[in-house]
């Protein structure tokens, strides 16, 4: 990941800025705008490291189409991700079924519902042709409706961690204010968010061993 001050003109407070890997930014940008999302930033080019654009689909969530320009980092991921490595992606939404509607549409994303008990719903984004090492559809991130007191939609990243309880009390004793404390997920794992400093949320989740 990496880190820029923001200016004037940015289209949300302090957040991390989720990136989709596309063949051509300018066509993607085209697509986002043809199912009804927005541009905040057209497609732009830094010599030597790739094009982007910084785009948001039609609930508010912000993301940036992204065309490397090194070489490898565009090479698939195969297996778990590495320790204190991005593991994950999840929109935060005012309106999960537009934007699965929209994720579809615009990179073939398949949304499969998952009851996650309570009455809560979870979905994920499954990958057109994609299989894990083990066989199971891959999926580009997932969607959850936001909660009230959250009236805006953002995509949170999910960093993989060895221990999430003393990754949230170090990350207290820096100034973050925890959002979600540690939290077990069946089959899934331990996850806690906070907001660091200057309040840009971020998640952490601790896999089974």
């Amino acid at each position: 990941g990496g880190i820029r001050t923001m200016d004037a003109n940015e289209p949300t407070p302090p957040s991390w800025l989720a990136h989709v890997i596309v063949d051509d930014v300018t066509a993607a940008v085209s697509k986002i705008t043809g199912a009804g999302g927005k541009v905040h930033m057209p497609a732009t080019t830094m010599e030597n490291v790739g094009t982007f654009a910084v785009t948001a689909d039609p609930t508010g969530g912000v993301f940036a189409p992204w065309k490397s320009a090194r070489p490898g980092e565009e090479v698939e991921r195969i297996g778990p991700p590495a320790l204190f490595t991005f593991a994950w992606d999840e929109l935060m939404t005012t309106d999960p079924a537009a934007a699965s509607a929209f994720y579809q549409k615009v990179f073939g994303w398949t949304p499969h519902a998952v009851d996650m008990g309570g009455g809560q719903m979870y979905t994920l984004l499954h990958r057109e042709g994609v299989k894990t090492p083990k066989g199971d559809p891959a999926s580009a991130g997932g969607i959850m409706q936001s909660p009230p007191e959250v009236p805006h939609s953002f995509w949170l990243p999910y960093v993989h961690v060895d221990n999430t309880d003393s990754l949230c009390e170090r990350a207290a004793r820096l100034g973050a204010t925890i959002t979600v404390p540690p939290t077990d997920i069946p089959n899934v794992g331990r996850f806690a968010c906070w907001m660091d400093p200057q309040q840009a949320s971020i998640a952490v989740l601790q896999m089974p061993r």
